[in-house]
């Protein structure tokens, strides 16, 4: 070989060895760009992953607090329905009670009546009169003060 050839054939040589390195590079690039972009995606999921598990801890933390919220009313409201009950059952037993009173005293008075006899039937009409009056005042419920003026003031005047 000639030392132009050889030359030639050595500079070919080292020119495919150069250009065998760049595509080495270049094949290392892409698979650095590769691997970078599945790792950026890896990241993007796992921070995705992590928004999306504390949107689900809020919304728990939420619905829980609802819950609550509820369970508080609800119990509140059975209380005051249970309480209320219980009021009513006290003002039934308290007027089972107010009756009974009365009728014993109503029991004692016609006891008492019945002993004196003439008496009886004149105690009775005052009694049956000064009933009628309550119920009369009752019913008329309160008069003005001009009215009970005026009342009094033709009493006077007779």
């Amino acid at each position: 070989m000639s030392p132009t050839k050889d030359v030639g054939w050595k500079l070919r040589e080292a020119l495919k060895q150069q250009l065998a390195i760049i595509h080495e590079r270049v094949e290392a690039k892409k698979i650095a760009k590769l691997a970078l972009a599945e790792v950026r995606e890896l990241l993007a999921k796992e921070e995705e992953e992590k928004e999306l598990e504390l949107g689900r801890k809020e919304i728990t933390a939420r619905v829980k607090e609802r819950v609550a919220t509820r369970l508080k009313e609800e119990e509140e409201k059975i209380e005051k329905e249970e309480m209320e009950k219980a009021l009513e059952k006290l003002r039934k037993e308290k007027e089972k009670q107010d009756e009974k009173r009365e009728e014993s005293k109503d029991e004692e008075e016609d006891e008492k009546k019945s002993k004196k006899g003439g008496e009886k039937e004149e105690k009775s009409e005052k009694e049956e009169e000064g009933k009628k009056a309550r119920e009369e005042d009752k019913g008329r419920g309160k008069e003005s003060a001009k009215d009970k003026r005026k009342k009094s003031d033709r009493g006077g005047r007779k």
